[in-house]
């Protein structure tokens, strides 16, 4: 079937000051702009998580002062990030699925995955010199998702700390496996 749906110029277009004035009122107060979860077009939230990705990168190569961080920032954080964002945001969708027995949007649910991380971007930017920071930044991250989970997917707190604290256990593992590997 062919969609007929009349292209809308406005929602294909990056609403680059709304977006800058949400992420200045995120740094005010998180939690209640987690609350409330902007409606973007995919072409703003893909702009979005690959700028936060690629800030985040290439922030942390330049304070290693390693020419091969940066390049890694640029070229690998943003399509490594992206890929886990979006695996994280089909995780959550499965999980409504199937416990949940609903439907969510997963537009919805990717502009929770990528706002919550933010927190995670920032810490990131440190952990060259100190990598426990990274889950300290992850851990944040938690508590905001846990946050965006009950506020705008009705799940109970009790659930969404479950769900939280088993991705949260995950990383937790991964980040002790590289640091014993490295």
């Amino acid at each position: 079937m062919r969609d007929v749906t009349p292209k809308d110029p406005q929602n294909s277009q990056i609403p680059i000051q709304k977006i800058v004035q949400f992420l200045i009122e995120f740094a005010k107060n998180p939690v209640q702009s987690i609350s409330l979860l902007p409606d973007w077009n995919w072409a703003s939230l893909f702009v979005l998580q690959i700028v936060l990705a690629i800030l985040s990168g290439t922030l942390a190569g330049i304070i290693k002062l390693n020419p091969y961080a940066v390049a890694f920032g640029i070229v690998l954080m943003p399509i490594v990030s992206t890929i886990a964002a979006l695996l994280l945001a089909l995780f959550l969708y499965y999980y409504f699925q199937f416990f949940e027995k609903r439907t969510e949007d997963f537009r919805r649910i990717f502009t929770l995955v990528i706002l919550s991380s933010l927190p995670f971007y920032v810490f990131q930017i440190l952990s060259e010199y100190f990598s426990p920071v990274t889950l300290v930044g992850f851990a944040f991250t938690a508590l905001l998702a846990v946050v965006g989970l009950t506020e705008n997917f009705s799940v109970s707190k009790k659930r969404a700390y479950q769900i939280v604290g088993f991705l949260f256990g995950l990383v937790v593992v991964a980040w002790l496996l590289n640091r014993l590997t490295i």
